[in-house]
């Protein structure tokens, strides 16, 4: 019986802690984004992302407001599409769920 009540109560406490756990997970888009070290080139202040190199991408924190799409997005990712100052940098090696992710990460991303 003693058991039985100890896994109880056991079971009990992480139901309770699983919520937080769960909240606390970084969104795919922001996982995807520091997985594909994006962070070497770019900042996202808004998300206390820090670059870690001298690379001069741009901040993205309102990258949602500045940004003509979703789907212009993923074309200059895969340099398909440009900007004045050409072409993205770096080609993309990451999946598809990843560029994806990243891409409706990004494009939530707006300054009030």
């Amino acid at each position: 019986m003693r058991k039985l009540s100890a896994l109880m109560l056991l079971v009990m406490a992480a139901l309770w802690f699983l919520p937080a756990t769960l909240a606390a997970q970084d969104p795919p888009g922001k996982t995807a984004f520091l997985e594909n070290k994006c962070n070497v080139c770019h900042t996202i202040e808004s998300q206390a992302i820090e670059k870690t190199s001298k690379m001069a991408g741009p901040d993205l924190s309102d990258a949602g407001n500045l940004v003509e799409s979703a789907a212009w997005l993923k074309g200059f990712l895969l340099k398909e599409n440009e900007t004045e100052a050409g072409k993205h940098k770096k080609t993309w090696s990451g999946t598809d769920e990843q560029l994806e992710a990243i891409i409706g990460w990004v494009m939530g991303l707006k300054k009030s």
